[in-house]
């Protein structure tokens, strides 16, 4: 398994984000993208592959609805390439 950082200016960055804005537990905030309660807001917080399947996550801290901690994953885009990696690490 493999860590990796995806870089922010790619396709895949956008279709992450763009994942997590329309999460449920985002509807009707104004800034799903952030759900920003008192400073807290959305992390990337990275992503693991296997093989061809990359899982990529997201930390909320103290998440506006739920007052608590929040963790989603997404898989990755069905265009993912390897060229849309930052950096890599073995895990």
């Amino acid at each position: 398994m493999d860590f990796v950082v995806i870089k922010i200016d790619s396709d895949e960055w956008t279709y992450i984000w763009d994942w997590l804005a329309n999460h449920p537990i985002n509807e009707g905030l104004d800034e799903p993208k952030e759900a920003d309660n008192q400073g807290a807001k959305w992390e990337y917080i990275g992503s693991y592959m296997l093989g061809s399947r990359i899982i990529h996550e997201f930390l909320h801290q103290m998440h506006p609805k739920t007052q608590g901690l929040m963790k989603v994953s997404v898989e990755g885009s069905k265009d993912f390439t390897s060229d849309y990696i930052a950096e890599k690490h073995r895990l």
